[in-house]
């Protein structure tokens, strides 16, 4: 009589209580920071980082049909219902600000959030460009959408504050904490690359290095300039 073979026992080795507990934690983060945003309820959180956007999209509609204005508080997202009211805090200082959804993006891999110039400046993100943040949605969209999404900026003295009054444009190429970095860069702009109208501009403890244009054209000459010589150049101020 013939014995019935007996199936292999396999022995689980269960994971190292260290590697379990990285594991675990790792997905519940990356649930916990995507999850409904497209459908999102009060308190829906998300981090990363945030960047901002101006002159160069300033007067254009935005994906809500507003037409964008950089001295308003409004933001950009790829997924979050127009009409979004989220709480935007800089963990970097610790700012914080109520900013509406009016737009989409940004489309750079591993920013989530792209804020008009009005609502940088009041993060004090302005002068580095971009800052880590937590955004929570406060406030879901109404049912019947109105225009305009966005608000004003309060607590500026200047609505415009990047505007030249006896220039256009304004073309920053830099900003620094340190006076010695804006001179060298400044230095390097009037000498190797021939620029005039050069000028270092203090505020907010940043030194800013920017070049001023009557123009469109010729603002957006000295722009590809600065780009081509490898310096992160960008319009910041349209008259």
């Amino acid at each position: 009589m013939r014995r019935p073979r007996s199936r292999p026992h396999r022995t689980r080795i269960p994971l190292a209580p260290a590697l379990a507990a990285v594991l675990a934690t790792g997905l519940l983060a990356g649930c916990a920071s995507t999850r409904g945003l497209e459908s999102p309820n009060r308190g829906t959180t998300q981090r990363g980082l945030a960047s901002w956007y101006g002159a160069k999209f300033h007067g254009r509609p935005t994906a809500s049909g507003e037409i964008y204005d950089m001295n308003r508080i409004s933001a950009a997202h790829k997924q979050l219902p127009m009409g979004t009211v989220v709480l935007v805090k800089n963990r970097d200082n610790g700012r914080k600000l109520r900013v509406p959804i009016n737009d989409r993006g940004p489309f750079i891999k591993g920013r989530i959030i792209d804020l008009s110039v009005a609502a940088a400046r009041q993060l004090e993100m302005f002068g580095q460009g971009l800052a880590n943040v937590r955004i929570k949605v406060v406030r879901l969209p109404p049912k019947k959408r109105k225009l305009p999404i966005s608000y004003p900026a309060r607590g500026w003295r200047d609505s415009k504050p990047n505007r030249d009054r006896r220039s256009g444009f304004t073309i920053q190429a830099g900003a620094f904490r340190e006076r010695s970095s804006a001179v060298a860069l400044a230095r390097r702009l009037r000498q190797e690359l021939r620029l005039d109208e050069v000028r270092i501009q203090k505020g907010d403890g940043w030194y800013r290095v920017q070049v001023t244009r009557r123009r469109q054209q010729a603002a957006e000459t000295v722009l590809q300039k600065l780009q081509e010589a490898g310096i992160e150049a960008l319009i910041v101020g349209a008259g």
